[in-house]
């Protein structure tokens, strides 16, 4: 059996602060290890871009897998377990790609995975040490997406009220049960509270406590 790679995983609603605090902490050499900053959501989009221009397939991901990476972008809608495997591949490639190290590097995974079917599947790889939960009522989110608080949100075409609405319905309904999945796991959990000016290296400032599970 493959060594399993040491990772944390940040969740939070859409407009929490994910990624601009899983880029951050991948450059802060946190406890002389090096971190590795995986966002799904980004590679998902980078797959659209690239790999799904040409629309039929090659040899990283079939025609098939594809349209459901273009379906799932399209519909805002999480990937099914069955579609797992599109998942792993592109997980997989930026282990491979960031040669990642599975005694000495931590990986942040942020995106995934994003209900307990994946959860299930990426615990045959990853060994998920601690999890950070960004907790922030709907209006802060709204102001936050409102104001790009973190930055990263120029190119986002997903931010209209609808989408927010529904991405932050099935945050709640399918995402949030991953707490108590991995409380139950006995695994490390630190809540944040995120507001409107909450800034990344807050929040790396508040991480002490995980020290002793990585």
């Amino acid at each position: 059996m493959d060594e399993l790679y040491k990772a944390i995983l940040i969740l939070g609603a859409t407009g929490s602060g994910k990624t601009p605090f899983g880029m951050q902490l991948e450059t802060q050499h946190l406890w002389g290890r090096d971190w590795r900053h995986f966002d799904f959501g980004e590679n998902l989009r980078k797959v659209a871009t690239k790999e799904g221009a040409a629309k039929e397939g090659n040899e990283f991901l079939s025609k098939e897998e594809i349209s459901v990476i273009e379906n799932s972008l399209k519909t805002n809608s999480l990937l099914e377990d069955k579609d797992f495997p599109v998942a792993e591949k592109i997980l997989k490639k930026f282990l491979a790609e960031r040669a990642v190290d599975p005694v000495l590097d931590v990986v942040i995974l942020n995106g995934l995975p994003r209900h307990i079917g994946q959860a299930e599947a990426v615990d045959k790889i990853m060994d998920i040490r601690a999890v950070i939960y960004f907790s922030a009522p709907p209006s802060i989110l709204l102001e936050r997406i409102k104001s790009n608080a973190g930055g990263d949100r120029t190119e986002r075409t997903d931010d209209s009220l609808e989408e927010i609405s529904r991405k932050l319905e099935i945050f709640k309904t399918q995402t949030m049960p991953l707490l108590d999945y991995y409380k139950n796991l006995d695994r490390n959990i630190l809540e944040v509270e995120v507001d409107e000016d909450t800034i990344p290296l807050y929040i790396i400032q508040s991480l002490q406590t995980m020290k002793g599970v990585l």
